[in-house]
């Protein structure tokens, strides 16, 4: 078990998460800004298919990573080298997977040149998914935080260079993440080959692959029937509804969900924790306080966001994405229900059980496109929004069910919040103590 706290771990990736968070939103005022709103559709509605196939291909290998450098009964080189391995046939996949997409859209074409940039920028995205199940697995919380904030980082400086500066347009955003990805794929590797000294080989390990596979491939599911949960919307406004309207949504989306960067953090530390822990029942109880807690910060912030996004969308993104705050005061609620889920999904993760999320959000997915369906053509993104809602709504709860039986815990003990819930708050006081005494 690793001696740094629970807290001062969640600090580290926090603030990595922040940081992303801050780079995402400038981004997001850029991209608006200059592509406007069918711009930043047409945007969106490219970047979703590598983001949905990527969920699906990369077959769960991250958090299999994870849980098998976590248990320490295999050695690293040989997990590594497999990794690598595994790397290369799920890139030559995810490609090949979203180059049939691109072409076969009959809805909206796109730019050949966009379209090669994107898919070359694949294997790159791959390499920085995988890259952080190693460092997590390892518990080295200070290399995934930098994997972590480094691409959007990157993105952020390079987008104001391509889109900004040389007036780029669509074409200036895709390359600003290709180049972003690219450097951070060689300070990786570097990190692999000289820090870590991992001897990689291309030797098919037959047993490490099939293991990593097996638990792996589960992980996929669970992560690309979330991921379809998550965009799904975008992909019906898509067919039902105006590039316009996919903008004002996709920014209503991107706004809300950074309510998510806290349990994201969180959700992280749980997972390469429970990878690495033998007492099941103390990270029971850590995982319920947690739980609590995470979603009181989230409902303030929730609150915060609803009443300043109407003043301040127009402001920060123009007068022209007005309607976007009216969506991110619809999708709050679920959005918030879904950072319980999260937390809680990571600690089945981590044990090895991650198809508890496909038994509960398979049928909150088929909610979710029925309810799409019927409110898009109508409703449009505020429709999609409501959507979202009650898809993340009954796929959270039966799942908050599901997880109280199988680690033994009353839904009462779950959801009871105690005064012994906030023993961070003492944490923090010392850990800012200690800084400002070795200042």
């Amino acid at each position: 078990m690793a001696k740094r706290t629970y807290l001062r771990d969640i600090l580290s990736l926090l603030g990595s998460n922040l940081t992303v968070t801050f780079c995402n939103l400038a981004i997001g005022v850029i991209l608006t800004r200059w592509l406007g709103a069918a711009g930043y559709g047409l945007y969106s509605a490219i970047i979703v298919v590598p983001i949905m196939v990527i969920g699906f291909t990369q077959l769960g290998i991250r958090r299999s990573t994870i849980y098998h450098i976590g248990n320490k009964l295999l050695p690293e080189n040989n997990i590594v080298s497999a990794l690598f391995l595994l790397l290369l046939w799920t890139s030559i996949l995810s490609i090949l997977i979203c180059g049939f997409v691109y072409f076969f859209s009959s809805s909206q074409p796109f730019d050949p040149l966009i379209i090669v940039l994107v898919l070359l920028t694949i294997p790159l995205l791959l390499t920085n998914v995988f890259a952080g199940g190693v460092f997590l697995g390892k518990e080295d919380i200070k290399m995934a935080s930098i994997l972590n904030a480094g691409p959007t980082i990157m993105t952020f400086l390079l987008t104001i260079v391509f889109v900004w500066g040389l007036k780029m347009s669509v074409l200036g955003a895709f390359t600003a993440i290709a180049l972003a990805n690219f450097i951070m794929f060689f300070f990786t590797y570097r990190i692999f080959i000289i820090e870590y000294r991992y001897k990689i080989t291309w030797k098919y390990h037959e047993g490490i692959m099939k293991s990593m596979i097996k638990l792996g491939l589960v992980n996929a599911i669970a992560i690309f029937i979330m991921q379809l949960n998550c965009r799904l919307d975008i992909l019906m406004l898509k067919k039902l509804s105006t590039l316009e309207e996919i903008g004002f949504y996709s920014l209503a989306m991107q706004v809300a969900e950074q309510l998510w960067h806290v349990p994201m953090a969180i959700e992280t530390i749980i997972l390469s924790r429970s990878a690495n822990s033998n007492d099941d029942q103390q990270v029971h109880r850590t995982v319920a306080s947690i739980f609590r807690v995470s979603l009181l910060i989230g409902l303030i912030a929730g609150i915060t966001i609803f009443f300043i996004a109407p003043p301040l969308v127009p402001l920060i993104f123009g007068r022209e994405f007005t309607h976007s705050a009216t969506m991110i005061q619809v999708v709050l609620p679920g959005i918030l229900l879904l950072i319980g889920f999260r937390i809680l999904n990571s600690r089945l993760t981590g044990m090895g059980k991650p198809q508890i999320a496909i038994y509960t959000f398979l049928p909150a997915l088929v909610i979710n496109f029925i309810a799409n369906l019927f409110l898009i053509p109508r409703y449009g993104g505020v429709g999609a929004a409501w959507a979202t809602n009650l898809s993340y709504g009954i796929g959270s709860f039966a799942f908050l069910l599901v997880y109280s039986r199988l680690i033994k815990m009353p839904l009462t003990e779950i959801l009871r919040v105690r005064k012994s819930d906030f023993y961070f708050l003492r944490d923090v006081k010392k850990i800012f103590s200690r800084k400002r005494r070795t200042a």
